[in-house]
């Protein structure tokens, strides 16, 4: 796997080398592109201030006014040459290039011409051609310059301005360094908090990370709490199921004990009984495996998918009956909700009003405002079942509590869809069905 610090440092440095790479090289290129410039108008001005002390004699030989020609011109490999030629191919040159030769030729009037040469003593010269045209013949003007110096001082820019952005690529690689390490050090604190969860030492994440990775960590907080309620109910469910069947057993054993006091009828017909209370009580959870299904963990449930599946399950877990189910929703039918409870939820809801209906049941979804103006999800669960004898409704929320004892049942499911209500914040309401006649069960839940 590789390491996020290592590719952001990575490329980090390759950008900035790049950067700085190409700065370099464009104020080199420009700052001799300038400096070539300005010398080359200086040495045009230098041509034309020649151009006007020139004549020419009646045998095409160029003369020059003395006046005009600077000490420069004069000292012998001073740096600075000039060169006149005429149409007739006649020559003046500087007494500073001595007696050596400088490579030029005649050019056309207006024609320009810059290159570089290599002068008396290789000095490496800047050549600048113009032809003119004066006293109606044709006057070629060379002005040469050594660049020596000109070199000289444009190594040791550059070798200041070389380590100048070094020193600066280093600063700005450890700046870099430290912006990497400050900025992933929260990343550091969500991997150690990972461990403490790992470890048990912690439930949640609790550090804080980017604004990229913070919704990974809420997602993840979420999955965590979410596994850890329904643990919780797992645990639960599956600690009424052992107390049942040890009851069970223990009311076995009890029977094996007094096999010498009552008779072998009353005997099998205790046995009978006990062996089909621990057929209803492994039922019952097979029952809510088979609702439950194939679920994994998704904070979206869509109503479309999920609740026909339920019906078709608890249609044939009721086949005995012929029960006419109806259900309505608003417009929004991927609900913001944990599919594991919301099939949980429902799976309960109408599981309980499937087993006590007579024939019809209604299911009635959608989204409004609490009384805090809070969005939340209302569940409407209607039976046209008997109803409820017990003198308070909400005491059929109690844990072990049964609508009816003659029925088989563990009295755990309303208990079950109390727990998930209030994990969702939200709130349960139990009265009689205006429409229906039976029980009437109304939900609201709160989105997270």
């Amino acid at each position: 796997m590789k390491s996020l610090r290592r590719q952001l440092s990575l490329g980090l440095t390759l950008s900035l080398v790049g950067l700085l790479t190409l700065q370099w090289a464009v104020v080199t290129f420009t700052i001799d592109h300038l400096i070539q410039s300005q010398m080359t108008e200086r040495m045009q001005q230098e041509a034309e201030g020649l151009l006007a002390g020139v004549t020419v004699n009646a045998r095409g030989q160029p003369l020059l006014e003395q006046r005009l020609v600077t000490a420069s011109y004069q000292r012998p490999f001073s740096g600075r040459y000039f060169v006149l030629i005429t149409d007739e191919s006649h020559k003046l040159q500087s007494r500073s290039a001595w007696d050596v030769v400088l490579p030029v030729t005649p050019l056309a009037v207006g024609e320009q011409q810059v290159s570089h040469i290599s002068g008396p003593e290789d000095q490496p010269l800047l050549l600048l051609g113009h032809g003119y045209r004066k006293q109606q013949r044709n006057i070629t003007i060379y002005i040469a310059e050594s660049l020596d110096e000109l070199q000289h001082s444009l190594r040791v820019f550059h070798g200041v301005y070389g380590v100048l952005s070094l020193l600066g690529l280093l600063a700005l690689l450890a700046l870099q360094r430290w912006i990497v390490l400050n900025s992933l050090h929260p990343l550091q604190e969500i991997k150690d908090n990972l461990a403490h969860v790992a470890s048990g030492e912690l439930q949640q994440i609790n550090a804080r990370g980017p604004a990229e990775v913070m919704p990974l960590v809420n997602e993840f907080n979420r999955i965590l709490k979410s596994a850890s309620q329904k643990s919780k109910r797992s645990r639960l469910s599956i600690g009424n199921l052992a107390h049942a069947l040890k009851t069970r057993l223990a009311h076995l054993q009890l029977l094996f004990d007094s096999e010498a006091r009552i008779g072998i009828t009353q005997l099998r017909q205790a046995m009978k009984a006990c062996a089909e209370e621990i057929h209803h009580d492994v039922e019952r959870e097979l029952k809510r495996a088979r609702l439950m299904g194939d679920v994994y963990s998704s904070q979206q449930t869509d109503l479309e998918i999920e609740v026909p599946k339920l019906v078709s399950t608890l249609q044939k877990i009721y086949s005995e009956k012929q029960v006419a189910f109806a259900w309505q929703h608003d417009a929004h039918t991927k609900l913001m909700l944990d599919r594991e409870d919301m099939l949980e939820l429902l799976g309960n809801l109408l599981d309980n009003a499937f087993k006590w209906c007579r024939g019809q049941v209604q299911l009635h979804i959608q989204a409004e405002l609490n009384g805090n103006g809070q969005h939340c999800i209302s569940i409407v669960v209607e039976d046209d079942g008997p109803g409820s004898n017990a003198p308070e409704l909400d005491s059929l929320l109690q844990r072990g509590m049964r609508m009816d004892e003659s029925k088989p049942g563990s009295g755990l499911g309303l208990a079950i869809v109390q727990d998930i209500v209030q994990h969702y914040h939200g709130s349960i309401a139990l009265d009689h069905s205006a429409r229906l006649g039976g029980l009437r069960i109304q939900l609201r839940l709160i989105p997270a």
